[in-house]
């Protein structure tokens, strides 16, 4: 699948390379974070790295929280606020982004389930899922709501770091 085009958000070579910056960073676990992008524009150029507080939630509640970080994301309530007020602004969230160690840029379906509130997006935005290995960030993937089918599907891919070289 090639790159999204318009009307979907497309990731700017900088966004992307800092999405996959981060990526690097937090491996092996989850990174997450939200690229912003001018209202009128189907743009997402600045990539915000949000920590990853799945960790902290396991640690204190793992009945609740099964999953640590190597596995899942959770959004602090700050970047959540942050998201939420963008949404009003000049420049909103267009893309909530987080990472996939080992095992590829897919959307799942506990990705589904909380992207959605009540079987409806939760926040309108479109989501990225890298790819993260140990030797770096292999590539990844665009998905957005098909009110059709009531779920995300995939609409772009984005280039491996070796592959945008």
């Amino acid at each position: 699948m090639s790159t999204p085009l318009p009307p979907h958000p497309v990731l700017s070579a900088e966004a992307l390379a800092s999405i996959y910056a981060h990526a690097r960073r937090e491996y092996p676990n989850e990174s997450c974070g939200v690229i912003y992008g001018p209202k009128l524009a189907a743009a997402a150029d600045r990539a915000v790295a949000c920590q990853n507080i799945q960790n902290r939630l396991h640690a204190e509640d793992p009945v609740r929280f099964t999953r640590d970080a190597r596995t899942a994301y959770n959004f602090d309530a700050k970047d959540i606020f942050a998201l939420q007020k963008s949404l009003r602004g000049d420049s909103p969230a267009k893309v909530v982004y987080h990472s996939h160690c080992d095992v590829g840029s897919y959307f799942s379906d506990t990705d589904q389930a909380a992207a959605q509130f009540d079987g409806e997006p939760a926040y309108p935005v479109e989501y990225v899922v890298v790819d993260v290995r140990a030797d770096g960030a292999r590539g990844a993937k665009q998905f957005a709501w098909d009110a059709e089918q009531k779920k995300y599907v995939e609409v772009g891919a984005y280039a491996g770091e070796a592959e945008a070289l």
